[in-house]
């Protein structure tokens, strides 16, 4: 498994360590979630994603005025980011897409 690198804002700034916490948070959030409700893997689409995580789900991360939703990172996945084998795979990928 390679390890990406992370990707900082236009700015060049490392995240904070209370972002990075919130961020790890947030995984673990996503992980118990999906554990709780005996999600099946591979989750295939962002449709089966969605089902996991509706537009409702109170879940989201900001930084600034910028607020993402869990409907709103789903959203803005790729094709490629399909399939999702696990849960720690899919907090990873969800939280990837958090500004920082």
């Amino acid at each position: 498994m390679s390890i990406e690198k992370p990707n900082y804002s236009e700015h060049a700034e490392a995240p904070g360590a209370t972002s990075i916490k919130e961020l790890e948070m947030m995984k673990l959030e996503i992980v118990s979630l999906m554990t709780g409700a005996n999600v099946r893997f591979p989750i295939d689409t962002r449709e089966e994603l969605l089902k996991v995580f509706p537009k409702a789900t109170p879940m989201a991360c900001q930084k600034g005025d910028r607020l993402l939703t869990m409907y709103d990172l789903i959203c803005n996945l790729d094709n490629n980011d399909f399939p999702i084998k696990s849960a720690g795979d899919a907090a990873s990928l969800l939280t990837a897409r958090c500004p920082l």
